[in-house]
């Protein structure tokens, strides 16, 4: 790793220490992809013609740094142990996503000091078709960060609990090389199948996946974190995630 990569991943670490919610997070993970693999091209296939390379977003971006927040493991069993909306799950969600920014832009600042023009990517998504023109868990697996799960959960080496981020740059990074082996069970012999069995709305199943129940669930339980904890933005329910033998790894 050279000297660019290293002090990228020094301040990821860095500025989520100065967070200061050890009680939520874990030391983070980071990985580098070129913006011209060609696999970003076939998510046009994959998930659809609306999703953007990286060069339709940050036109000039050589490579693209995704990391992984990875949750405690507290947050990360407290989903699968709740009946409805969970306080813990909810709040390392609406907290790391408002800090996401302030790391996005110490990277940048410190790569644009360096000379190469940068972006943050802050994904929002329609809300009424749930397409989303940046995919953060497809460019982590494209980064080797990790693979998915049948949960459609990405799975790193600290596990699939926990939070993506985004940047883009002009720098020619070092990308990584080596790739994680797909351990979903159900994916490799057709064992467990746990996520199916908890889900609430039965929006996961073996023959696919129905986003817009999903979001109606998040939705509920986002109401009602609001209701009665005041906090806003919660619109999560991390069951499928919590009950996977995935979901945490030291």
């Amino acid at each position: 790793m050279g000297e660019i990569e290293s002090r990228i991943v020094e301040i990821i670490r860095e500025e989520l220490a100065n967070l200061g919610r050890a009680d939520l997070y874990r030391e983070p993970l980071v990985a580098f992809s070129a913006a011209d693999n060609p696999k970003y091209q076939e998510l046009k296939e994959i998930v659809g013609e609306w999703h953007q390379t990286p060069t339709e977003l940050f036109p000039g971006a050589k490579s693209v740094i995704s990391y992984f927040v990875p949750f405690t493991k507290a947050v990360v069993e407290s989903p699968k142990n709740s009946v409805q909306e969970t306080p813990l799950w909810g709040e390392a969600y609406v907290v790391i996503n408002a800090y996401f920014n302030h790391i996005n832009q110490k990277v940048c600042d410190y790569l644009e000091g360096e000379g190469y023009p940068s972006k943050k990517i802050q994904v929002s998504y329609d809300e009424k078709t749930l397409r989303a023109p940046w995919s953060h868990r497809s460019g982590a697996a494209i980064a080797g960060l990790g693979y998915f799960s049948e949960n459609r959960m990405l799975v790193t080496a600290k596990g699939s609990g926990g939070r993506l981020g985004t940047i883009m740059t002009a720098a020619e990074l070092t990308v990584n090389q080596e790739e994680l082996e797909n351990k979903c069970p159900y994916l490799r012999d057709g064992s467990c199948g746990l996520c199916f069995q908890i889900c609430p709305v039965k929006a996961l199943t073996p023959d696919g996946f129905e986003g817009l129940n999903c979001q109606a669930e998040t939705d509920k339980n986002g109401e009602l974190l609001e209701a009665s904890r005041g906090m806003v933005g919660a619109t999560t329910c991390g069951k499928c995630v919590s009950i996977c033998p995935l979901s945490y790894r030291e």
